[in-house]
């Protein structure tokens, strides 16, 4: 799998969501200019079915009557409200952009991360989805806030609870940003994720070729919730094979054992076996709200290629069509890239791109004034 970039591997559901490859927590990068929003930002603390959510709704300056608002949803693994990475502060950079057009947001800490409180090692998506429409009920309740029109932005596993959110009677949303979402089942994803690793370093083709059948073999007997032994089994042969395509001689049993000690964990946690098996088509396939997918042709962790068209065909009979943007050039991360791999993102200055951000602003803007025109 692709480095995590940071190693806040702090419980379970952090070490088990590392290996999504930081889909969606690595999330996006702040734009390079940033934008200094006219906005009144106070800490708030929101009661999570797990605990205390702490988090920071900002709210234009001067704004005349209830405003339209989002929530931001992060990625896997643990992350504050900003989704802070390599210095720069995303979602802080998304909303002062959403801010200076008049619009309010909430963004949170994650669940036992930062000030929010709750324990997340048994936590798996549909828990986070929970913590999601726990703050976009309290976002509606605000009377800053004009109750009917409260979407959401989220990020790569923020776009999954995003699309469960948006294809849902009960979701609380009226539209949805969703960024790199995932179209696919996880199983898929690693998967596609381990295929795509061993080509970009030219790994032997045969020698490839057993690492994937026996990763698709680990991924058939989680989802198929096999016995310890048999998924045990199954990991120690991907690792058999794994150590064999990096070195080109079998390894030995003690290094096999040892590595998958290693593994074990977080294969074994809640948040893996339901990533593995959750699969997010029934929810686009009922998506009931204007949404907005965008993605980066260069991501090598939800691939366009891959789950755009996972994601047309369950769409085609959804109440409400997607709009879907694909930005040419851009990583996981919406920054200019070489190769979209992992390892560029720490090296990459650049940040999201500005056209991003100015595209979620209209976007939201245009759905914000559809909305309070049609009442």
């Amino acid at each position: 799998m692709a480095s995590r970039a940071r190693g806040r591997f702090r419980n379970a559901k952090s070490m088990s969501r590392s290996w999504w490859a930081r889909i969606g927590v690595v999330a996006l990068v702040a734009a390079t200019a940033s934008v200094r929003a006219a906005a009144a930002e106070r800490e708030v603390v929101i009661d999570g079915p797990a605990g205390k959510l702490a988090g920071t709704l900002a709210v234009p300056d001067g704004a005349l009557g209830p405003v339209c608002a989002v929530v931001f949803v992060t990625g896997s693994g643990l992350q504050d409200r900003d989704e802070s990475i390599f210095g720069h502060k995303p979602f802080k950079q998304i909303a002062d952009a959403l801010c200076a057009a008049g619009i309010a947001s909430l963004r949170c800490d994650d669940r036992g991360f930062g000030k929010s409180t709750g324990d997340p090692s048994q936590a798996t998506t549909d828990d986070f989805a929970l913590d999601a429409r726990a703050q976009l009920a309290w976002m509606r309740a605000q009377p800053e806030i004009d109750g009917a029109r409260v979407g959401v932005i989220g990020h790569s596993e923020g776009g999954l609870i995003g699309a469960l959110l948006a294809g849902s009677a009960e979701g609380g949303v009226e539209f949805a940003v969703l960024m790199a979402p995932p179209g696919l089942k996880g199983r898929d994803i690693l998967t596609g994720q381990s295929e795509d690793m061993y080509r970009a370093a030219r790994s032997d083709p045969m020698l490839s070729a057993i690492a994937i059948e026996r990763h698709r073999e680990l991924m058939d007997a989680m989802e198929q919730q096999a016995e310890e032994a048999a998924i045990d089994e199954a990991l120690r042969a991907l690792i058999a094979a794994q150590l064999e395509l990096a070195s080109k001689k079998a390894p030995s049993e003690e290094l096999v054992r040892v590595q998958a000690n290693l593994a074990r964990p977080g294969l074994a946690s809640a948040w893996m076996r339901r990533f593995i098996a959750l699969d997010p088509a029934p929810s686009f396939s009922a998506l009931r709200v204007p949404t907005l997918l965008l993605f980066g042709a260069q991501d090598t962790q939800v691939k366009p290629d891959r789950n755009l068209p996972a994601i047309t065909r369950a769409a085609a009979t959804a109440p409400v069509k997607p709009e879907v943007v694909v930005y040419p050039g851009l990583n996981h991360l919406f920054q200019k890239c070489s190769s979209g791999l992992p390892d560029e993102y720490a090296r990459n200055k650049s940040g999201i791109e500005s056209e991003v951000i100015q595209k979620i602003v209209d976007w939201v803007k245009a759905r914000s004034a559809s909305s309070a025109s049609s009442r």
